[in-house]
């Protein structure tokens, strides 16, 4: 029995630091206690009705058979109309999208089919941790290129090519950002397709939260931009724009040569997105974006109330976000670990927060607090935080 172990591979690859504090939460809440949930990411509306009204008319039609592998031919036309009008991105909806089972498995898709054992990614830090260990299941060898507060966490370019080597094969872009809330300024995304251009990389676009940005935050898609067409992998999905994270829908738009590796992941794992959660999703992109507008308005007034109260916090530090539903606050100055501080919020002050290790080793010396909550949860969750924090000892750096 000695020889009957799981892959040595999977000796690297960690429980999320994200479910672990769910996890703990549910166990305190089992156990009665009232917890406040700042921690999940994901939005806290119903989906849309029109969205699940057309759901249940796919099921009422007998529409709970295979799709293509690709997905409905009726739903790759939405998306690539989409990208289209929108990001200004041409891709045949033939055979250049793939509906996946949520952008989780868009991201795991192109590691799979594209990246070689030995393959360097580079993966600005902190980061959403599904990037990093999707590369270690292809085999590379995730880089870490940190996000830096003081500039407000846009990547530096000058850390990005100090990162490259020639085994470097691909980048991941993720803007608008998680957990910074960073969105990435039209200069940068520039730059950034410069350095692709230069070394001849793939690039790996997240954009699940492009529609859930503030004030004068432009979100660009880099196929868009010159030479950047051909070398692109564009992932998104309906779970944050439409609040559909049960759904588990996604998709993946990039150029034939790249879909036609990534198809066949898609047909060993998947083989197919939901049926009927299709009819769903085309709903939601050909029918009216009044929903979206009201989710972005209410999930501003929450982070406009978040950042003002952090901001009296002593100890607390925070960029404004521009972008998706997280703000993410430094705690460096109160001298005691991410972990430690959100096991005691949690435990507490009944407050689930995500440490900022959970993102990567640029993390530590932050909280991740989702504003996917109600606005009277968020304004008590705040006063429970205080109080928690002026307990705490007095900090060694102060």
């Amino acid at each position: 029995m000695q020889k009957l172990k799981p892959a040595s591979r999977m000796n690297a690859i960690p429980f999320s630091g994200i479910r672990q504090i769910v996890q703990q939460a549910t166990e305190l809440e089992k156990a009665g206690a009232r917890i406040l949930h700042l921690e999940i990411g994901r939005p806290d509306f119903d989906t849309p009705q029109h969205i699940k009204d057309a759901a249940t008319r796919a099921l009422d039609e007998g529409q709970v058979h295979y799709t293509s592998n690709y997905g409905i031919i009726e739903l790759r036309e939405a998306i690539a109309e989409k990208l289209s009008r929108e990001n200004h991105i041409t891709v045949d909806p033939a055979t250049e999208i793939i509906v996946t089972v949520g952008t989780n498995e868009a991201v795991a898709l192109a590691m799979l089919a594209l990246i070689n054992p030995g393959d360097e990614v580079l993966i600005p830090d902190p980061a959403w941790l599904h990037y990093f260990y999707c590369v270690q299941l292809a085999g590379g060898v995730p880089v870490h290129v940190p996000l830096r507060a003081e500039n407000r966490f846009q990547l530096d370019p000058a850390d990005l090519r100090r990162a490259l080597t020639p085994r470097t094969k691909m980048m991941i872009v993720n803007s608008p950002h998680n957990p910074t809330g960073a969105v990435f300024t039209p200069r940068l995304l520039n730059e950034l397709a410069q350095v692709a251009i230069a070394h001849d990389l793939w690039v790996l676009s997240d954009e699940i939260y492009e529609k859930i940005i503030y004030g004068d935050a432009q979100h660009i898609s880099l196929a868009s931009l010159p030479g950047m067409a051909q070398r692109t992998i564009t992932v998104n999905g309906f779970s944050k724009t439409y609040s559909m994270t049960g759904w588990r829908l996604g998709y993946v738009a990039a150029p034939r040569e790249l879909t036609d590796a990534m198809i066949r992941v898609h047909q060993y794992t998947a083989t197919s997105a939901t049926s009927f959660a299709q009819f769903g999703a085309l709903a939601a992109y050909r029918g009216s974006q009044e929903c979206v507008r009201a989710m972005v308005d209410e999930f501003e007034r929450r982070r406009r109330f978040l950042l003002d109260a952090l901001a009296h916090i002593a100890g607390f530090d925070c960029v404004e976000p521009q972008g998706a539903f997280y703000v993410f606050p430094s705690i460096k100055r109160l001298g005691i670990d991410s972990n430690a501080l959100a096991l005691r919020l949690l435990r507490q002050a009944g407050v689930a927060v995500v440490p900022g290790s959970a993102f990567g080793e640029y993390g530590e010396g932050y909280l991740r607090l989702a504003y996917s909550n109600t606005y009277e949860n968020i304004v008590e969750a705040v006063e429970r935080m205080a109080r928690a924090v002026r307990e705490l000892p007095p900090s060694r750096e102060s």
